[in-house]
């Protein structure tokens, strides 16, 4: 029988704490005989390194800037390294760097880490989330307070009384912020109209000056998340287009009252289908992605960083694996 998935928080301050938690942490995962794996920065990756020794060369490493590349990518190289070994646990250190992440980012991060509790609670993991509490203003701190229902502390794994329910905070998150006045916006009613949005995102990408490798990954996004408001939500389908704070976002809204469950497209299908798989390939392609409804139907927002950071070789080659 499967032992249920664990989900905890460290919160650590400074790099001897650090490696002697999450370190003994790993250490204690492969005397069970467990697969250890860490996604991680450098920085941290080296001192995991130093402080296993011998035993490092049983752990798989993965920097946090191939892992969270873009943020749910993490959940597939979870999923892959658990594929290599069916049966056998894994024990999983997860940290990105949150300090460059824009607002959206940090919305999808907490909604992230807030999904893990159930789409992996029927796995054989143990996964760990340090914090660096010596650094981390309070509102990043405050997503490993609320989203964990563990803490590790001096070796030790005691429930954490602020966690809050998975599902709860996900019908939080899920709320429908609507478009501004000033977004641009395109009424597409069949999908011959998808070509249209296309040349629209194109065009407005460019006026912006944003990097043509994440221009064309939103449009693939949205002709994706278009194109399933068309086939299975209800007309009228809008694109609003509008610049919100550190991103450039593509709002494609219909008047169906779909996708209520919140986990929709977060994992990848086990094959190419109709249900969740043009969300789970628009998170693949964007640095953040909202899902809610209202009563004026369904809204889902795809955003692109405006900042002159490219991310358009490694989301392109996310997009063809």
């Amino acid at each position: 029988m499967t032992v249920p998935a664990t989900h905890s928080s460290l919160f650590y301050d400074g790099a001897r704490h650090y490696a002697t938690e999450a370190g003994g942490f790993l250490r204690d995962g492969l005397e069970r005989g467990h697969r250890g794996l860490v996604m991680a920065p450098a920085r941290r990756v080296d001192q995991l390194r130093s402080a296993l020794g011998r035993d490092a060369d049983e752990v798989t490493f993965v920097e946090d800037t191939v892992a969270y590349t873009p943020q749910w990518n993490v959940y597939r190289v979870m999923l892959d390294f658990a594929a290599t070994s069916p049966g056998v646990r894994s024990c999983v250190v997860a940290e990105q760097t949150l300090s460059g992440r824009t607002p959206a980012e940090l919305v999808d991060y907490r909604r992230l880490e807030a999904a893990i509790n159930l789409v992996f609670a029927g796995h054989d993991v143990d996964l760990l989330c340090p914090y660096d509490a010596g650094s981390l203003p309070a509102h990043l701190l405050d997503i490993a307070e609320h989203t964990h229902g563990v803490v590790l502390a001096g070796g030790v794994l005691t429930p954490d009384a602020r966690f809050d329910d998975p599902s709860d905070l996900l019908a939080v998150l899920a709320a429908v912020v609507p478009p501004p006045p000033e977004a641009t916006t395109l009424d597409c009613s069949s999908p011959a109209d998808v070509s249209s949005a296309r040349r629209l995102v194109r065009a407005r990408g460019a006026e912006l000056g944003i990097d043509p490798c994440r221009v064309d990954d939103m449009a693939l996004a949205v002709t994706e998340v278009l194109t399933n408001a068309l086939l299975h939500g209800q007309p009228p389908a809008r694109l609003h287009v509008y610049e919100a704070g550190a991103t450039w976002v593509c709002h494609v809204h219909d008047s169906g009252r779909g996708l209520v469950d919140p986990l929709v497209g977060l994992l990848p299908p086990a094959q190419p289908s109709d249900h969740g798989y043009g969300l789970w390939l628009a998170r693949q392609l964007c640095a953040a992605v909202d899902v809610g409804t209202d009563s004026s139907g369904t809204h889902v927002r795809l955003h692109t960083r405006t900042a002159a950071r490219s991310n358009g070789r490694r989301q392109a080659s996310a997009r063809r694996s």
